[in-house]
């Protein structure tokens, strides 16, 4: 039941937006669609300037917004690089919806790529999200009570109304008294809040009244043109269909807005006009700083490409390559419903009347028909150009030049043409960010973007029957073709829209399902061989247990392995193989356990891939750093190895010898090496561990080479080796020594493999990850930050973390940082216990142990 209802939840959107366009159907009962179109036509060049103007003082002022918000986590980034971040990432944000603030958005890719960690991203949308809900309660109270109270009664819901307001001012008061009174950092998840000052909290609030004031008004002129409407009357209608927008989870609030106006204002202005003004206010504020920001995105890419040697340039590159594609997945779907809608209302009758002069009319039909046809196939095609495949981004092309040239055929709507040319031009340039390869009819799809594609072409169809609402529907239109025709062509188009949607359907419907994750065969585990030894990281080795299920690319050039619980999939460590295939696959992985209604989860993550982490809406906790220790620099000379160097020397005199057993020679030891594991495991009554731990297993040690202690003929200890074909890195797994080994010879085996590995060329020697070390140790620092302190430093008795750190520390390693990337709230915990029980093999018990 639980996963259904996940499942049905992305679909209220899609609910709300039904119920608002039925509110607006009922409100434009009385007018027809030449009403709104006269009533749009009618407005004046000077007041859409007018608008204009509006609009860029309101995104100018909505920067205060993330230059609060740097200043609140105390970081520092030129005032140039704030402003595009901010511009950008808000008019990407207002068109899809202001939910996804409080996720990875497009802003996060910027501050990201200047140095902001992601606890730093995560206070900073927390605190844009807060901003912009004080602004909108504050100045929704002053409208409440600045309104006569005779006015107020005659809103359609102003019972509900006054219930929200008065629990606006119940919250405010409530946030307000914190901010004044609790100085204490507020445990969030798993990390801790400083409140802003009351000084800040002011700033939030007049910054995000101003900014809203600015909005409103963009809207505000449209209407008052043609409406004689006081602004505090208006402004608080506003506010509550911004509130209810926001709540709706409909893309940019579209239609559930429009919905909210008509309802609260349909009695008192004409409906015509509302829309008329609604219309405008959608393109001026909405669509024209979303194309400008697809130039301006244009523009910086060029101005980098010439930097591109700079290390600053080199530094923003890979999120050009992350943002690009989400842009032009939105004007994507734009031209797509520019195209609906253009084919499902009246074509300029003037303009029919030239095309009649020289244009067959099978050619105006089938132009007509076939731009419907196209507008749908962006929609769908949007969401492969979110995906970076290269396939799409040739399409996309094709299909706006296709869209071009029915606009011109179909009613010479040059505008439109113009519109979807701008398009056209605009992604020309991008081809290097679609580089994956996979079919566009395998596309995955979520149930956000269903909804999404669902709103577009449900809002077109309504425009369409409203257009034509005064005509007799009946069977012979479908086969009346005229040049002055428009509403036959429309039912055409729909009929042939509905048919490539339900074949879309029954074609996603009727394939065959993806086969069921599976633990590796002994073929596919000489392929991951290959593969990890590729690999400039040994960490993929522990791809050769065979005991994780493997994600393969479509390619079998890369892959992710991971387990299974009852509610998570936890893939160990990055995604390997291909550059170009890892996000592909990570997506896929996150598709197939949304489909088991199971989260996912990456553990013991680099830093190379946060990005990509980051955009599936995953949050990253440290669990600590990992010890590389350079080979080239490594030696026993100098007092600070003095200790290894008594090792060393102290066991070769007991005549103790080092070899590396190649694979043949592994297979004819394999007995006396499982003795060997057989006699340490029951010396430490320890269990094998699983997932990210090797054990002893004929199948994979013939997989590595091994390298063994040995007093003459008799091994008394033994390590297997990992390694990468580029000699990158060199690690080890497995390290088992016999009772009757001397003392300290894992140590002395463990340099002379280093010593051997800086012989053979290997760059780094791999020590492995040190729990909880290199933890934050600021005051404030994240709640898992200081927990994990406090175990680190005071548990030593029990998990011996520190005296891992110091051990390896001997060595002088470079550490590098090692994550979790886990969906955000209180599901870390669960996760970490479901990590800890795949160690342990998947056993309860096994928690407890060793």
């Amino acid at each position: 039941m639980k996963v259904w209802l996940q499942r049905f939840k992305p679909f209220l959107g899609l609910v709300f937006f039904l119920i608002a366009v039925a509110i607006v159907h009922h409100e434009l009962k009385a007018y027809r669609y030449e009403d709104i179109a006269q009533a749009v036509a009618s407005t004046p060049w000077p007041l859409i300037l007018l608008a204009m103007f509006l609009t860029v003082l309101n995104y100018i002022t909505l920067t205060g917004y993330d230059f609060l918000a740097l200043k609140y986590i105390g970081k520092k980034i030129p005032a140039a690089q704030v402003m595009l971040a901010s511009l950008i990432g808000f008019s990407v944000s207002n068109n899809v919806g202001h939910a996804l603030v409080s996720g990875p958005s497009v802003r996060a890719r910027f501050y990201n790529a200047w140095g902001l960690s992601g606890i730093d991203l995560m206070k900073l949308t927390f605190f844009l999200s807060i901003s912009y809900l004080l602004g909108v309660l504050t100045l929704a109270v002053l409208a409440f009570f600045i309104l006569p109270a005779a006015q107020l009664e005659n809103l359609p819901i102003y019972l509900v109304v006054r219930g929200v307001i008065y629990s606006a001012c119940a919250a405010l008061t409530l946030y307000w008294g914190i901010i004044f009174l609790w100085r204490k950092p507020i445990r969030f998840r798993n990390m801790e809040l400083i409140l802003p000052s009351p000084g800040m909290t002011c700033s939030q609030t007049v910054i995000a009244g101003i900014e809203l004031v600015f909005a409103s008004l963009v809207l505000y002129v449209f209407i008052r043109h043609q409406e004689n409407i006081t602004f505090v009357d208006f402004l608080m209608v506003y506010l509550i269909a911004q509130i209810v927008g926001l709540y709706s989870q409909v893309p940019g609030g579209v239609g559930v807005f429009e919905g909210v106006f008509l309802s609260m204002l349909g009695k008192s202005v004409s409906a015509h006009n509302l829309v008329g003004a609604l219309v405008l206010y959608r393109v001026v504020y909405y669509l024209v700083p979303l194309a400008l920001a697809g130039i301006a995105l244009l523009v910086y890419e060029v101005l980098q490409r010439r930097k591109k040697g700079t290390e600053h340039a080199q530094a923003l590159w890979s999120f050009l390559g992350q943002l690009t594609p989400q842009l032009f997945s939105l004007l994507l779907l734009v031209s797509g419903g520019i195209l609906l809608f253009s084919g499902a209302t009246p074509a300029d009758s003037e303009a029919l009347h030239f095309l009649k002069g020289f244009m067959p009319l099978p050619v105006l039909e089938l132009s007509h028909l076939l731009g419907s046809v196209v507008g749908v196939l962006l929609l769908f095609l949007a969401r492969a150009v979110f995906l970076r495949l290269d396939a799409a981004y040739f399409a996309s092309l094709s299909l706006l030049l296709l869209g071009m040239f029915f606009s011109l055929m179909k009613g010479f709507d040059w505008q439109e043409a113009s519109l979807l040319c701008f398009m056209l031009v605009l992604m020309l340039p991008t081809r290097r960010f679609f580089y994956r390869k996979s079919a566009l009819l395998d596309v995955p799809f979520t149930w956000q973007w269903f909804t999404m594609i669902g709103v577009i072409i449900a809002a077109s169809t309504w425009l369409g029957f409203f257009s034509y609402k005064h005509m007799e529907y009946r069977h012979e239109l479908l086969w009346q073709f005229a040049y002055i025709g428009d509403g036959p062509r429309f039912l055409r188009a729909f009929f042939v829209m509905s048919g490539v949607m339900i074949s879309f359907a029954l074609y996603r419907l009727l394939r065959v399902s993806p086969e069921k994750g599976r633990l590796p065969s002994a073929e596919e585990i000489d392929t991951l061989r290959a593969i990890s030894d590729a690999s400039s990281t040994t960490q993929s080795h522990l791809a050769l247990l065979g005991d994780k299920i493997i994600l393969w690319s479509e390619s079998h050039r890369s892959y992710l392995m991971y387990d299974v619980s009852r509610a998570y999939w936890i893939a160990m460590g990055d995604p390997v193989g291909d550059p170009a295939e890892m996000e592909a696959l990570v997506w896929r992985f996150r598709e197939a356990a949304d489909r088991q209604g199971a989260k996912v989860a990456f553990y013991q993550v680099s830093k190379d891939f946060l990005p990509l982490y980051l955009d599936l809406g995953l949050m990253l906790i440290k669990l600590g750093e990992e010890a590389r220790i350079p080979l080239n620099n490594f030696a026993l000379e100098g007092s600070h190895r003095s200790g290894l160097r008594q090792t060393h020397n102290k066991l070769l005199k007991q005549e103790m010898r080092f070899e590396v057993l190649n694979y043949e020679e592994v297979l004819a030891r394999m007995t006396t090496l499982k003795a060997i594991s057989d006699d340490w495991l029951l010396t430490k009554s320890a269990r094998e561990k699983q997932f990210s731990l090797g054990f002893f297993s004929e199948r994979y040690l013939a997989h590595t080479r091994v390298g063994v202690a040995k007093q003459g003929d008799q091994i008394l200890a033994f390590a297997n080796l990992w390694e990468t074909r580029g000699k990158q890195e060199l690690s080890i797994d497995l390290m088992r020594y016999a009772q009757d080994a001397p003392g300290g010879v894992m140590e002395w085996l463990l340099i002379q493999i280093m010593l051997w590995g800086k012989a053979q060329g290997y760059q780094w020697f791999n020590l492995g990850m040190a729990p909880l070390s290199g933890l934050e140790k600021h005051p404030l620092a994240p709640l898992w930050h200081k927990i994990g302190n406090i175990i680190f430093e005071h548990g030593e008795a029990f998990y011996h973390f520190e005296g891992l750190r110091a051990y390896k520390a001997k060595f002088d390693p470079v550490w590098e940082p090692r994550y979790l990337a886990a969906p955000p709230g209180l599901r870390v915990p669960a996760i970490l216990f479901n990590v800890t029980r795949l160690i342990a093999g998947g056993r309860l018990k096994g928690v407890f142990e060793k």
